[in-house]
C-alpha cells in the first residue's frame, strides 16, 4: 500500500468522481459559506431588479417604491451577507488557532510528564 492510498478513506477510494467532488460539501463551514455567497448573489439580483424598476418609471414618486423596497433591501441583504461572512471566517480562524494551541499544550504536558518520570529514551544515533 502506498502513502497516497492511506490518505484516502475506504468510503471515498471506490467512490464515483461525482462523490469525490461533493466531499468538501460535507464540511459545515463550506456549506454556510456557500449560503452566504448565495445571499450576496441574491442581493445583486435585487439591485438589478430595483434598477430596472426605477429606470422604466419616468415619474419620480413612482420610482421611490422601487428604490426603497429593492435598493435598500438589497443593500441590507448584502451587508448582512458580508458581515456574517466576516464573522464566519474569523470564527473558523479562531477555532483553528485554538486547536493548534490545544495540541501544543497537550504535547507540552506529555513532555513534562516524560521529564518528570525520567522515562525519556533518546533516539538511536547513526554510526559513521
Amino acid at each position: 500500500m502506498t502513502d497516497t492510498e492511506t490518505l484516502v478513506t475506504p468510503e471515498v477510494r471506490g467512490a464515483s468522481p461525482l462523490r469525490r467532488l461533493a466531499e468538501p460539501a460535507r464540511d459545515p463551514g463550506v456549506r454556510s459559506g456557500a449560503v452566504l455567497v448565495g445571499l450576496a448573489v441574491v442581493a445583486f439580483v435585487m439591485f438589478g431588479l430595483a434598477w430596472r424598476g426605477v429606470a422604466r418609471t419616468v415619474y419620480v414618486p413612482l420610482q421611490m417604491p422601487w428604490l426603497l423596497s429593492g435598493g435598500f433591501m438589497a443593500l441590507a441583504l448584502l451587508g448582512l451577507a458580508l458581515g456574517a461572512g466576516s464573522i464566519h471566517l474569523s470564527r473558523r480562524d479562531n477555532a483553528i488557532h485554538r486547536a493548534a494551541f490545544e495540541d501544543f499544550v497537550h504535547d507540552t504536558a506529555e513532555l513534562a510528564e516524560v521529564l518528570r518520570t525520567g522515562r525519556f529514551s533518546q533516539p538511536a544515533r547513526k554510526r559513521r
